[in-house]
């Protein structure tokens, strides 16, 4: 693969060098321009043309980072640039400090990266975090003068905050094990720590041991099947793929896909060439719950991979992690030479003649990969830019062949769900008492970063009340730096909703049954939760909704926009950032509108236009207002809807859909800050 030489050449070097290019044209056999179209369209390839500085030092300047300072630390003037100048001057070698979109150590904000051509033998690179201006001057100017750095900050010795605090436990060590497993938090999700078991794939063995005593090999459906018939057939024949059905088991990277269907679709789907690629690129700010689980139950995500492979007959399975994650890329290579060795994977897994490679993936760099067809766009040596579909990705993936893709921890939960059945899973969501037939299935991780006591990864139920995820003692211990003022429930794709929500006050009885109506058509369980949630916190006349009140599920957040005739349509991810005090709202979502500019990949023109002209809005409204003289004419919002519309219609992917949500959101919520900064 063209992008992982790329990425080894760069790892040694420091940059891309141009005899390096050319040497691997020749050995690859492709031509030297093809190699330069994909190495100059990732932020995290230097080409040796652009003069790449000898030492940088990146600062992440998204969301968290940017509540924690960034924008000063990368202040010209008076900032850490001014320490680089200086630097350069004395030392005589070019010192670079810049701006970085999202390093994905939220919680432990301002969060940095430090680099220089050349770096000592298996060092990726330097990170730094919770480090004032003058602890990162000194590290620049040690760097540069050639002295070591202090010690960085690695995520193997961090324990962030989880559920109750309570101490990372150390997993039983089987003897395939060369290197000692690291510490991992007490979640459910962890099926071998929480059993006290070895890591010894036995969700892998389990169907595996079902293949041998099958009477006939496991056919896939017939193509006619379809409805109660085809459900009967993958119960009778593929039980334990119809355990991920029982769970309701969704996609955990933000789109929610049920994992179900995704996998059936692969099975289903013709051709003896099939592949899963696990999609570990959390680049949405604010988002780091994988590298938790990457680091420290790397085992989980390997054996989903595995399990995803066997039961929809794929060859090879992928693991493409973001480059940021070194120590989680070293974790997750270390892990499948151990599957190998005991049989899990390789030319024959567990004895059945079956062969399943699994690779880890190292990714070139940039937001947009997360979406997963341009993921597959570099796996592929080609530039990182979404698809347009159809054809699906379960159909026409990785090499055009049916794909899977899944987020880590969507198959990171795959090995619980086989070993002990859907139904458990399932039961692990959030009930209320009474009534206890009100209740929603399932569980899954938040990171939680910003104005709380314990910012760290989460494990709760699925509907667990937004009020007790951020105020209680278990999990992050309250808000601080003030009273609550805004939380952004999906990185920055969701804007910022307000503590207090209007809605619709024209919601009357009949309103509300035609509501529950509609959901129960597709949900008795959804249909039942917002009943309640009407009753107890929505009483006749209600002009708000405490944004605590609401529970932490996907499928209750797309219901609100209709439901509460809401401005701007809410969202609800696996990062939440909590905004108190007298943050600027406006600032905040200039900074999240930057950060839409600064990744999009250019192949829609709307959207490289259209995120660029929401930064100039939002920054030109924050420049009258700071001036004095604050927009009272609506051509603003007007723009910003009308740039919302085009965006909608004409985004292949969902970067450009979102992109206006951060300004849409602050106008609707937040009026006051348009008129005068907080104080």
């Amino acid at each position: 693969m063209i992008v992982q030489r790329l990425r080894e050449i760069q790892n040694r070097f420091g940059f891309l060098p141009d005899a390096e290019l050319k040497k691997l044209a020749l050995d690859s056999g492709v031509p030297l321009y093809r190699i330069e179209e994909v190495s100059s369209f990732f932020p995290a390839f230097k080409l040796e043309r652009t003069n790449p500085p000898q030492i940088e030092m990146r600062v992440c300047r998204d969301m968290t980072c940017h509540l924690r300072g960034a924008a000063d630390l990368l202040d010209e003037e008076n900032g850490l640039p001014a320490v680089a100048r200086a630097l350069s001057d004395e030392t005589g070698k070019t010192v670079c400090v810049e701006g970085v979109s999202c390093l994905g150590r939220c919680d432990r904000a301002p969060a940095v990266w430090v680099e220089k051509l050349n770096m000592p033998e298996g060092e990726h690179a330097w990170v730094y975090t919770k480090k004032t201006q003058e602890q990162l001057a000194g590290i620049l100017s040690a760097v540069a003068r050639d002295e070591d750095p202090p010690p960085a900050d690695s995520d193997e010795t961090y324990a962030a905050h989880t559920n109750e605090n309570r101490p990372y436990s150390v997993p039983v060590k089987d003897p395939a094990d060369e290197h000692p497993p690291l510490a991992a938090p007490g979640w459910s999700l962890d099926v071998y720590g929480r059993q006290r078991w070895p890591r010894d794939y036995r969700a892998v063995k389990r169907f595996t041991d079902y293949l041998k005593n099958l009477a006939r090999p496991l056919l896939a459906p017939p193509k006619e099947l379809g409805g109660k018939d085809l459900e009967a057939y993958v119960q009778r024949w593929h039980p334990m793929l119809w355990e991920l059905k029982t769970a309701n088991l969704l996609g955990m990277g933000g789109a929610g896909a049920p994992a179900y269907q995704k996998w059936l679709d692969v099975w289903r789907a013709p051709g003896t060439e099939k592949y899963i690629v696990c999609n570990g690129d959390e680049s949405e700010p604010g988002t780091f719950k994988d590298r938790e689980i990457l680091l420290r139950m790397p085992h989980l995500v390997v054996e989903g991979v595995i399990l995803a492979g066997i039961m929809t007959g794929a060859t090879a399975g992928y693991i493409y992690i973001r480059h940021e994650y070194h120590e989680q890329i070293h974790a997750v290579r270390e892990e499948i030479e151990r599957a190998v060795r005991i049989g899990a994977c390789g030319e024959d897994v567990f004895g059945t003649g079956r062969a399943f490679t699994v690779e880890a993936f190292e990714s070139p760099g940039g937001y947009i990969c997360g979406e997963q067809s341009a993921l597959i766009e570099a796996m592929e040596d080609k530039r990182g830019q979404p698809r347009n579909r159809p054809p699906e990705l379960t159909t026409n993936g990785l090499r055009d062949k049916p794909t899977v893709v899944n987020n880590v921890e969507t198959l990171a939960w795959a090995p619980g769900i086989v070993l002990f059945g859907g139904d458990k899973y399932e039961m692990g969501g959030w009930r209320l008492q009474p009534p206890a037939t009100v209740k929603l299935g399932g569980r899954r991780l938040f990171s939680v970063s910003g104005d709380v006591a314990k910012p760290g990864v989460y494990e709760v139920a699925v509907g667990l009340p937004l009020r007790e995820l951020l105020e209680g003692k278990k999990y992050c211990g309250g808000i601080v730096n003030g009273a609550l003022r805004a939380v952004a429930t999906s990185g920055p794709s969701g804007g910022l909703l307000p503590a207090r929500i209007p809605i619709d006050k024209t919601l009357d009885d009949k309103k509300r049954a035609d509501v529950v109506k509609r959901i129960g058509e597709r949900s008795a369980a959804d249909a039942a939760y917002m009943e309640w949630f009407l009753k107890t916190f929505v009483p006749m006349g209600t002009t708000h909704i405490d944004l605590l009140d609401v529970p932490l599920d996907l499928t209750f957040y797309r219901n609100m926009e209709s439901t509460f005739k809401l401005p701007v349509e809410p969202m609800l991810g696996a990062a939440l950032v909590v905004y108190a005090g007298n943050v600027d709202i406006l600032d905040q979502a200039v900074n999240f509108t930057e950060f839409y500019r600064n990744e999009s990949c250019g192949k829609c023109v709307p959207c490289r236009l259209g995120s660029q002209k929401l930064v100039q809005i939002g920054t030109d409204l924050m420049a009258r207002r700071d001036a004095g003289k604050p927009v009272t004419d609506p051509s603003a919002k007007t723009d910003i809807e009308q740039i919302t519309k085009t965006l909608k219609l004409t985004s292949i992917c969902g970067l450009g859909y979102v992109a206006p949500f951060p300004l849409a959101t602050a106008m609707a919520y937040f009026a006051a800050d348009f008129q005068k900064k907080p104080t």
